[in-house]
Formats: structure tokens, C-alpha cells, sequence
């Protein structure tokens, strides 16, 4: 199997000022085209500690990727002590000068001295082409080893993974002739963890070379498939195998596969539908608006939303009647219904959800605790609403709040919309 590496670079992620979201990419990336991710870790702009990290993964990795420190400032170490650590020296490379030279006129820019230094990358070193920024990466091959450095800029390290990366792990897999892993994830909704575990029971009872993880959150819950092979076909030919064994125990809850989740699903049957759909939002703020418009087509569907925070805004913006928010209150099934029906008519929508709710961490009842949520939706000439209770923190309350709207709108969509 191929094991690979990622290190870490940048005091700015070791004292958590920017989220580490590179080593995520990478790792997706690596593990998708079949080779093992063994290993993460994330250091400070340090030569001594770029040389410990090294000398240790060398131990087990067949490739070790590191990102960061690229940059032409002071504070930006990396290629100087991949130099000192190979017992080589820093050579200005044409390729990566000519490259430098074409992005800066093309944003009329003026090259300093500063930015030549950027086009020096090791001597023993092969150059990774960086279209986008100025940071080039380069690949070092050394006592059977591969070290890829790559910038820290994710839009500049995308490009060269995108561009380079993916040829070379694909190159040393079949050198190596060893075996690979595949994962595929199937997304489920509408059921908890240890419910989904029941139902599919213990990996052994299928007596199939897998491996199975449940990752359950907010908008539900991953079943992470894993399978080794001799090659992709093969280990994919496993989890195909296993996934035929259980696809009928768990059909009605799958929502999408790998990065497919809910909102693709819903988008997709939506806009094959010809469907219009419209929020009218209290506790969540907007949040489930956001979420419907966050991939591309979104337009395609949604026609718009309102946050009515306040009792004001609902009677004034929702024309929520007052004597609803007198007796049954601003979080309950009646206030739920008229919102939902309410912007249905608004935004002349085929489809209308609302949330109001005692997201926390004050506010909460005897009758009406923190995390009480009344959820409605209004299609055709339709009005329904329920009732929920998702816990006492402020932040999954919204966010569970919002899925389980999402999950309510693809129930609704599939009942009452098939063709």
C-alpha cells in the first residue's frame, strides 16, 4: 500500500488563527485515487521541527506532502531547510522565474527583487507548475523517497494537486504494485446512530473484507465503507458486494452518497420537479435560506425568505395575526402554520417552511424548554406543523433545526409530488 504523509506548516495553524482546512483536501484527495493517508501533523515556521518530522515519517511513509512557508517574507522557512536537510542549495529555476513573471504582468503588477526569490526552488528538485499564485511547489526524490512541497495558499495548492499530484500518486501506486483502499460513504437521514447500527448488525455476519464506521451529526448520520484490494476495481467490487447486503435494510434513509448529502438531493428533485420553495425563519436567523442557497442552481428554486426575529416583524412582515402570538405564543404550531402559509402566498412558492423556536441559551419554559422547535410547511392547500426538542445548545439547535426541515421538505416532496 502506499502510505503518505502530510505535514503542516505555519505558526499561524499551530496557534489556530486559520483552520487547517488543507490536510482535509489533501487527504481526501490521496485516499480517493487509492493510497493510505497514515499520518498528520502540523508545526510551527521551524527548521528543527520540519527536520524531526522528517526524520520520523521517513520511518513509514512512501510520500510525505507538506504545505506552507512558500512565501517570499522572512518568516517563510521551508525551502531554505528542505535545502539544509538534503544537503542542497537553492538554484533560480527559468520556468518558475518566466511563470512569476507572466502573473504579474497579467495583473500589472511590478516584479522586486523580492520576487525573484520566489523562483528559486532546490537544485535536486523537479518544479510543480503554480498558475495561480507565485509560490511554486517542486518534488524531491531521495533514498527511495518522495517529499511534494507544496504552498500553503489552498487556492495554489489545489492547482498544483489538481494539475501534478494526481499523476504522480497514480504513477507510484502502479510502481509499487501494492494494494489500495477505497472508501465510499453513504448518507443517511431521519435516524439515530445506534438505530442505523441495529438495523445493518456486525460486518462479520456478512463475512466480507470491510471496514465500517458510523459518523453521525447534525445533518445525520455517514456509513464510511472501506475495502482494500489488489487494485481500485477490486476493492471497489468489495464494498459493491457489501452495499448489496444491506441497500434494502436502509434504503428509505439514504440521502445521498460520498459528498451527495441532503441538499443535492433536494435541489436535484426540486428543480426536476419544476418546484418553487420559500422560508420564513425566527430562531435559525436565515441559516436555512443560507443552506438552500449555498450550491449552484439554487435560484432555479428558491424564491426568497424573511426573518421575522421579533412578534413585530411576524404580525407586520407575515401578518402573523396578533391574537395567535397573544394566546398560543410566538413558538408554537399555530404561529408555525401561519408563517408557512403565510410566505407560501408571499412569494407565490409551490413549497413554504417556517422555524420558531427557543434556540438558548435563555428563554426556555416549563412548558417550552430550551431547544423547543415548531417547524411548519405549507404546500398545495396544505398546512402541517411539528413539534421538537433538540437540547440545550444554541448552535446545534439552529443547525438541527434546519436539517430537519431539509428532511421534512424531501419527505414532503417525495410524498405529494411524484410523478
Amino acid at each position: 500500500m502506499l502510505n503518505i504523509s502530510i505535514i503542516t506548516i505555519g505558526d499561524e495553524i499551530l496557534i489556530g488563527q486559520i483552520l487547517n482546512s488543507n490536510v482535509q483536501f489533501l487527504s481526501d484527495f490521496c485516499t480517493k485515487l487509492g493510497a493510505n493517508v497514515i499520518y498528520h501533523s502540523t508545526i510551527g515556521d521551524n527548521k528543527e521541527a520540519l527536520f524531526r518530522e522528517l526524520n520520523y515519517v521517513f520511518d513509514f511513509s512512501d510520500i510525505v506532502i507538506t504545505t506552507g512557508g512558500l512565501g517570499p517574507t522572512e518568516d517563510d522557512i521551508t525551502k531554505q531547510s528542505i535545502c539544509e536537510y538534503f544537503n542542497d542549495n537553492l538554484i533560480l529555476n527559468n520556468e518558475v522565474l518566466d511563470n512569476i513573471k507572466e502573473l504579474f504582468k497579467q495583473r500589472n503588477r511590478e516584479l522586486k527583487d523580492l520576487h525573484y526569490k520566489q523562483a528559486e526552488i532546490p537544485s535536486k528538485s523537479i518544479p510543480l507548475e503554480n498558475r495561480v499564485g507565485t509560490a511554486p511547489g517542486f518534488l524531491i526524490n531521495e533514498k527511495n523517497k518522495t517529499v511534494i512541497v507544496l504552498p500553503g495558499v489552498p487556492s495554489e495548492m489545489k492547482y498544483i494537486v489538481h494539475n501534478s499530484l494526481g499523476k504522480i500518486i497514480e504513477r507510484k501506486i502502479i510502481e509499487k504494485n501494492s494494494e489500495v483502499i477505497k472508501y465510499k460513504t453513504i448518507n443517511t437521514a431521519g435516524i439515530f446512530e445506534s438505530d442505523l447500527a441495529e438495523i445493518i448488525g456486525s460486518k462479520l455476519d456478512y463475512n466480507d473484507e470491510i471496514s465500517l464506521a458510523y459518523l453521525p451529526s447534525t445533518k445525520g448520520v455517514r456509513l464510511r465503507i472501506g475495502a482494500k484490494g489488489k487494485n481500485l476495481i477490486e476493492a471497489q467490487q468489495k464494498i459493491l458486494n457489501f452495499e448489496n447486503k444491506i441497500l434494502n435494510k436502509i434504503s428509505k434513509y439514504i440521502i445521498g452518497y460520498d459528498n451527495n448529502d441532503l441538499i443535492n438531493l433536494i435541489k436535484d428533485n426540486l428543480i426536476n420537479k419544476n418546484l418553487t420553495i420559500s422560508t420564513a425563519e425566527s430562531c435559525t436567523g436565515g441559516l436555512l435560506g443560507s443552506i438552500l442557497t449555498s450550491i449552484d442552481g439554487s435560484s432555479k428554486y428558491y424564491l426568497g425568505g424573511i426573518i421575522t426575529y421579533s412578534n413585530e416583524a411576524k404580525n407586520k412582515l407575515l401578518n402573523v395575526n396578533n391574537e395567535t402570538l397573544m394566546v398560543y405564543g410566538a413558538v408554537s404550531f399555530q404561529t408555525a402554520e401561519e408563517m408557512a402559509k403565510n410566505v407560501k402566498d408571499l412569494f407565490k412558492s409551490d413549497i413554504s417552511i417556517s422555524i420558531t423556536g427557543i434556540a438558548g441559551p435563555t428563554g426556555g419554559t416549563i412548558d417550552k424548554p430550551i431547544g423547543t422547535v415548531f417547524i411548519g410547511i405549507a404546500f398545495k392547500d396544505k398546512v402541517q406543523s411539528y413539534k421538537y426538542n433538540f437540547g440545550n445548545d444554541r448552535l446545534q439547535n439552529r443547525e438541527r433545526a434546519c436539517y430537519q426541515s431539509l428532511l421534512l421538505i424531501n419527505n414532503i416532496i417525495y410524498e405529494n409530488f411524484s410523478n
